[in-house]
């Protein structure tokens, strides 16, 4: 049996078409792969980054007794106190800031993304949080200055407060 040029060419097509096909199938394949290891190492690196932040409490003891203070009365802590309040602080807010721009790509879940926000409208809801939040904020992109605003804003009452999330940073 000997095809004429134009059926070979009609199979030639068909055959093109079917390999387009299964290379779109493929590349979506990969695409779906590449977003759930670039999802798993972003939460990875943002969990990480977060242990280190909860861990400096514990390996400073001195700066729970700064935390204390400045999160109960910002204005009686000495400069360097604040100074060092103040990056702990910041450091949350900028990984919940991560957190908000890493959840509008979808790389990372909606309770993790929760946490960290809470975390920063907790700190802001101390006597001395709000006052540091209402200068931090301005150090912040506007997208999450505006998500935390809104947060203290609509905060329910009766809402869980700074101590029922770390409650080793009791005021005595």
């Amino acid at each position: 049996m000997i095809l004429e040029l134009s059926e070979l060419a009609a199979l030639g097509e068909a055959v093109g078409g079917v390999a387009v096909l299964i290379t779109l199938f493929y590349l979506a394949y990969q695409f779906r792969q590449t977003s759930i290891i670039e999802r798993t190492a972003g939460q990875r690196e943002l969990l990480s980054r977060s242990r280190d932040w909860v861990e400096l409490t514990t390996t400073n003891p001195d700066l729970v007794d700064v935390l204390r203070k400045t999160l109960a009365d910002w204005d009686a802590g000495t400069p360097e106190e604040k100074e060092r309040a103040n990056g702990w602080m910041l450091s949350a807010a900028l990984q919940a800031e991560q957190a908000l721009y890493m959840r509008r790509a979808s790389l990372i879940n909606e309770a993790s993304y929760q946490g960290f926000l809470g975390a920063v409208v907790a700190i802001a809801t101390t006597p001395g949080g709000k006052i540091w939040w209402s200068h931090a904020r301005n150090a912040l992109g506007e997208d999450i200055a505006e998500v935390v605003d809104y947060e203290l804003t609509n905060r329910p009452a009766g809402s869980s407060g700074w101590t029922d999330i770390f409650p080793h940073l009791q005021p005595d």
